[in-house]
């Protein structure tokens, strides 16, 4: 029984790793987007959250004809008995919506009631 509880273990353990850098990978994606979308450079902003042991692999691709961010990440199980469910590729693409950048307040308009630090008291 020992062995399957070890196997048990450490597929609960790699789904774990898994998961969180798709959120990490998600979540840079995002954050890419929007710093495209406020003319800042995308790469760099994914490249700051994506510094991970997991993470630290993804591929950014910012594209300027639509706005959007893809971050291509590769992910393998290395473990013999985990090789069975192959590779677990995935790639997040991102398009910020026209008025994301006006909740920052750099934007104008009344979109800059939004930001976080736009508000002092008036909100």
């Amino acid at each position: 029984m020992l062995p399957v509880v070890f196997m048990l273990l450490f597929v609960c353990v790699e789904f774990a790793f898994y998961f969180g850098n798709t959120h990490y990978t998600n979540y840079a994606a995002f954050i890419a987007a929007r710093a495209q979308q406020g003319g800042q450079d995308a790469e760099a902003a994914a490249k700051l959250l994506l510094d991970g042991n997991t993470t630290r692999n993804g591929r950014v691709r910012p594209s300027a004809s639509n706005g959007s961010v893809t971050i291509a990440q590769r992910w393998r199980m290395d473990m013999p008995f985990l090789r069975t469910f192959g590779d677990l590729d995935y790639d997040v693409t991102v398009v910020a919506g026209i008025d994301e950048e006006k909740y920052e307040g750099r934007g104008g308009g009344n979109g800059s009631r939004y930001g976080d630090n736009q508000c002092r008291g008036r909100c």
